[in-house]
């Protein structure tokens, strides 16, 4: 995989949602609709991002397909923002402009380089990967069930997208580094979960989860994803100990 193959692959992606009739009769209960209320207006502006510093950023990587990728990236992300934001319009839940989870991540992610933004958004990705899980069960809306669906879909290859930016800066750090940023990382997730969890409970609560389980969750996905950075460091591992 490079980023000509990646750039292709967001290019096909762009109608992901044109199978999806979002003009049709869509039942949405009060109750559900006050679980998933303020919920949904936090991650629809989440996904709402223009990508400035992200795209200001990605100018310093050195392959000239990255920047069309991220093009595309940002791109498609503000086509979950639309849909979703179509979905609240149908059901007359009202966008927010601010919000300071929010504003705290896109604090984090104009800090100091690339790889410290794609490490942040490499969070909420997975974050999302789960809480999409969880706001598809919240309901028996068919219509936000198909939306989570298709953004789930997309979550999976963003998180590979993300992993396979980050490979080359973490396997030209000393093994000190390495250590350090994942820890830091671990870090910024722990507190990114229980952040969310106390924010978004309602509809965990609603899809059946315990924070527990929420925290579990995130976990495995987390621990997947650094498993990507770090493949070419277990593939030679692996060599090493075929050849001893």
């Amino acid at each position: 995989m490079n980023y000509t193959a990646w750039k292709e692959y967001f290019l096909r992606n762009q109608s992901h949602f044109k199978d999806i009739d979002f003009s049709g009769n869509d039942i949405l209960s009060e109750k559900e609709r006050s679980a998933v209320w303020t919920s949904l207006q936090q991650f629809q502006r989440g996904e709402n991002s223009e990508g400035k510093h992200l795209f200001s950023f990605a100018k310093n990587n050195p392959d000239p397909e990255y920047l069309p990728c991220i093009s595309l990236f940002i791109r498609e992300e503000q086509s979950h923002a639309r849909a979703l934001g179509t979905y609240m319009d149908k059901h007359h839940i009202p966008t927010i402009k601010n919000h300071w989870v929010d504003g705290v991540f896109r604090w984090l992610r104009k800090m100091t380089n690339l790889e410290n933004t794609i490490r942040v958004l490499l969070t909420a990705e997975i974050i999302a990967k789960v809480y999409y899980r969880a706001l598809h069960d919240a309901t028996s809306s068919v219509l936000l069930q198909k939306i989570c669906r298709q953004i789930l879909q997309d979550e999976d290859q963003h998180i590979a997208f993300q992993c396979f930016t980050l490979r080359p800066f973490y396997q030209r750090k000393a093994l000190w580094r390495k250590t350090a940023v994942r820890t830091s990382h671990f870090i910024l997730m722990t507190g990114t979960i229980v952040v969310v969890w106390w924010h978004h409970k309602k509809v965990f609560h609603k899809a059946g989860y315990s924070f527990r389980q929420f925290f579990s969750d995130t976990l495995t996905v987390f621990g997947e994803a650094q498993k990507s950075i770090r493949k070419k460091e277990f593939a030679d591992l692996h060599k090493e100990l075929a050849s001893a």
